[in-house]
């Protein structure tokens, strides 16, 4: 139903009772064949009787005695019993049959002018859980259905309410419903709501949400009872049965939403998923309530609730990790136990008004009611009964024997502080007040219910944006958030992604630091999960910016402790707040890019009108994951001129392409696509969203960042031409290995290295710089090795080989932290480099770091077991250890 049709019904609510309409309960008789043909629809092949002048006649005028009902039809009726189908593991349609006057639907429209055209979408029909997949004619025109059966997709136990045109019972003395019913898998033949009705859309619609709105009003009632004794527990942790009280509220709570037409916005056709939940939930709502009773009748646990918490426990696992059938078997053995449980229950409450406690006289009254109704859904649930489930009503009464129960008992206890000490009277009354305001703060959640998309989109905009000035590294960023909404007099958006850019500055050079992360779930959920990566990444950029110590880290270990952060406030959420994201830096100086890819999609490059992947595959899962199957690596990436770097959220992948012959969305699943998009885009973003908008419809929160490498830079002349030869003369220049001639070409190494310094970067330089280094390392002066490597890191940072070289190079020069520092970038940016793993554990042997040596040297074993290095340097560190593991230096 969409937003106008819901219009309509608010306007026309206040004039449905002037119409005197009717909705029909569509119970008693119904008509049943095996088998669907759409001739079956047309109501010239519905069932009837025949007259004594051989007319037909209405089957539904069953006090006249007419002949038997015609065309194959077999009479049963309301709820339908289809176990014939279900245990004989039917595949196949059912088709059903029901029929009403006409004049029952139709309003008394005697003395009124009818405005308007006649024949609108005004008749609605409800049907309730139905199951499997179904269709549903009214007429013998379709009106909708659920589920599909070629290809095979359930629609099982969803709620199906649907509005059509009135003019589908126009001229007709009768309407003829028929239901098609197709079970292709394990899910049973199910019709049997006891409200399941068809009539005057307003009714029938306001009638429906009148039922949601007071289930929800009940649920929210029994949700912050619960939360309330959860606090209660919290605040006083000796009193358990308030905890066992509190999880038994809010599971109930659970469980009733899911009986409610509202979980289907949740759970769509996930049929599995919410049965397992939902059959879990159930599982074990019993063994709370039998450990609340006990806890707070007499004080302790009762063997039986233990044994019985156990086998409970055992098949909310099974249900859990079970199909579909073996779900409903284990859920059945669940039914069965509660209903003894709950005599059980009866029983020990009844003992203990017997044995003259109080409290059991309170909860008596309630326990009753609540029994009673717990048995009559348990009941329905197998079928026995055809009444909507009662619990949840009953429960109020249970809730009020709990809360007079509560005040008696603090009635005592405030009489006996009163007799003990009068002066404690003011921090009694104090105390109240307090748990007063937390039940007022409680009801207020539901009045500012209204504001919290918007809430949550005013936190979240100034955490994201792009706050990098342009200069040679310019960003761009564009956000389209799928969830728009008003609210008052505000329109805005919300959704699970993020992009922000900010400016850092990292060992004397500028960063630019940037983040596009994507949070599980949508709207509200997904964005509590941007709100927290906002907060924490904006945290570390603000530290960042005003500590100089976290300004001396290298950008590798910039982005790992930024992981890190990440990680560990999402890993406290226990899986349900996840993000994949790609964390990056930027060198404004040379484009040499870092960065690092938690289940996002694949970073791409723009270069020469070409767009290529950065990435081959997946390197680590989402952050929020506990286990992470891969270990941490910075990637890095040298960016040229003019070069692009595009990062997306899946939403520029998740593309609807259209839909098929069965009303399904097609969706695009070739990540390459986005390639050839931003191909015709130019590498710019609006251009690359007009391009994907053209080719189908937004499905996601849609998200990109562009990061450009000098892209308006004219063409760089390199600022030494002859350096190249000059170098080679420099080596040529020199033909004995000479103490002098060896400090001749030393100083002449110097004065080029020098020389260089002073020079604009260029790319020519770098393989001087390399092979001068080289050089100097042949000439074992360690010092003059460093620095050639540096000045070349310094303008080539991408050089991995020789970031190792130069950390072995400072080793040999004694300076064991900065080699151990550079070691640390190495690995991780390449953990699967040997020689360097060997290196650095050997760094911090030398610093005294025993425990990090051992660990990394213990990566290198694995990846080369038979290494004879490592086998050298695993004794010179068992040799460094004393007897108790800890270093004898």
């Amino acid at each position: 139903m969409n937003i106008q049709k819901l219009a309509l019904l608010l306007l026309t609510v206040a004039s449905v009772s002037s119409l005197n309409a009717e909705s029909v309960y569509l119970d008693g008789t119904w008509y049943i064949r095996e088998g669907f043909d759409p001739s079956y629809t047309g109501i010239e092949n519905a069932p009837h009787r025949v007259g004594p002048e051989g007319n037909r006649i209405p089957h539904y005028f069953l006090d006249r005695p007419f002949g038997p009902v015609q065309n194959v039809w077999q009479e049963t009726q309301y709820p339908i019993d289809f176990s014939y189908w279900n245990q004989s593991d039917y595949k196949g349609w059912i088709t059903l049959h029901y029929s009403f006057p006409a004049s029952a639907i139709q309003p008394d429209s005697a003395g009124l002018e009818v405005v308007g055209d006649q024949g609108t979408e005004d008749l609605a029909i409800f049907t309730g859980f139905i199951s499997d997949v179904s269709r549903i004619y009214v007429n013998g025109k379709l009106i909708g259905g659920l589920g599909s059966a070629d290809p095979y997709a359930n629609g099982s136990y969803m709620t199906y309410l649907e509005t059509f045109p009135e003019a589908l019972v126009a001229g007709s003395d009768t309407v003829h419903i028929t239901i098609a019913l197709y079970r292709g898998a394990d899910y049973s033949l199910a019709l049997r709501d006891s409200r399941l009705q068809m009539g005057r859309a307003a009714e029938v619609i306001t009638w429906y949400y009148l039922q949601e709105i007071l289930s929800f009003s009940l649920l929210s009632l029994y949700g912050a009872v619960g939360l309330y004794h959860l606090l209660l527990y919290a605040r006083r942790r000796n009193e358990i049965h308030n905890l066992f009280f509190g999880l038994f509220c809010v599971g109930l709570t659970v469980y009733w939403f899911m009986r409610t037409g509202s979980r289907d916005l949740v759970f769509s056709n996930h049929i599995l998923v919410r049965t397992s939940l939902e059959y879990s939930i159930l599982c074990m709502l019993g063994p709370l309530l039998v450990l609340f009773f006990f806890h707070f009748l007499y004080g302790k646990y009762s063997r039986v609730g233990l044994g019985y918490s156990a086998f409970a426990g055992i098949l909310a696992l099974g249900i859990l990790v079970s199909p579909y059938p073996t779900k409903n078997l284990l859920l059945n053995i669940n039914n069965l136990t509660s209903v003894f449980m709950l005599f059980f229950l009866l029983y020990y409450i009844i003992r203990a008004a017997l044995m003259k406690n109080k409290d059991a006289y309170y909860l008596l009254a309630g326990f009753i009611l609540f029994f009673l109704g717990a048995t009559h859904d348990i009941l329905a649930t197998f079928g026995v009964l055809n009444t909507p489930h009662v619990t949840r009503y009953a429960f109020v009464v249970f809730i009020l024997g709990i809360a007079g129960t509560l005040a008696n008992r603090f009635v005592r206890v405030h009489n006996q502080v009163e007799e003990l000490n009068q002066n404690l009277e003011k921090k009694v009354e104090k105390r109240t007040e307090e748990l007063q305001q937390s039940l007022q703060e409680i009801r207020a959640l539901k009045v500012q219910q209204d504001g919290d998309y918007y809430l949550t989109s005013l936190l979240i905009k100034p955490l994201g944006g792009n706050f990098v000035e342009p200069g040679n590294v310019d960003i761009d960023i564009l956000m389209r958030q799928k969830k728009q909404f008003q609210f008052r007099r505000w329109e805005a958006d919300i959704g699970g992604d993020l992009i922000a850019s900010h400016s850092i500055e990292l060992q004397g050079k500028k960063y630019a630091a940037f983040v596009n992360g994507d949070a599980m779930g949508k709207s509200i959920q997904g964005a509590g999960g941007a709100l927290v990566l906002g907060v924490v990444f904006k945290a570390v950029i603000s530290r960042t910016q005003q500590s100089s110590e976290i300004q001396r880290l290298s950008p590798e270990k910039w982005l790992r402790i930024c992981f890190e952060e990440l990680q560990n406030v999402f890993v406290s959420f226990d899986g349900t707040m996840m993000i994949s994201a790609v964390l990056g830096l930027v060198d404004e100086h040379t484009g040499m890019l870092y960065f690092i890819n938690a289940e996002h999609p694949w970073t791409v490059l723009y270069r020469n009108q070409q767009a290529t992947f950065l990435e081959d595959g997946l390197q680590l899962r989402k952050i929020g994951i506990e286990a992470l199957t891969g270990k941490l690596s910075v990637q890095t990436f040298a960016m040229q001129p003019h070069d692009v770097i595009i990062v997306g959220s899946d939403g520029r992948d998740d593309i609807q392409l259209g839909v098929d012959l069965a009303g399904n969305r097609i969706i695009n699943e070739d990540e390459n696509e986005f390639l050839r998009r931003v191909e015709e885009g130019e590498g710019h973003l609006d251009r690359i969203e007009e391009t994907i908008l053209s080719t189908g419809a937004l499905t996601d929160d849609f998200t990109l960042i562009r990061i450009a490498y000098k892209e308006d830079a004219p063409i760089q002349e390199d600022p030494d031409p002859n350096l190249n030869q000059k170098w080679s003369e420099i080596k040529t220049s020199v033909t004995n290995t000479g103490e002098d001639e060896r400090n001749i070409l030393i100083r002449k190494i110097v004065d080029l290295l020098n020389h260089v310094a002073g020079l604009q970067r260029f790319p020519s330089q770098a393989d001087v710089l390399r092979d001068l280094a080289h050089t100097a390392v042949r000439l074992k002066d360690h010092t003059l090795a460093v620095k050639a490597y540096q000045l070349l890191l310094d303008r080539f940072p991408e050089d991995t080989d020789s970031l190792f070289r130069l950390s072995y190079q400072l080793k040999l020069t004694g300076d064991y932290l900065r080699a151990a520092e550079a070691g640390e970038q190495v690995r991780l940016r390449n953990r699967s480099m040997v020689k360097n793993l060997i290196n650095l554990s050997d760094c911090h042997r030398l610093t005294g770091n025993l425990d990090r040596a051992k660990k990394i040297l213990n990566e290198a074993r694995v990846l080369e077991p038979e290494n004879e290095n490592v086998a050298l340097l695993g004794e010179k560190l068992s040799d460094a250890t004393g007897p108790a593991g800890n270093s004898t230096s």
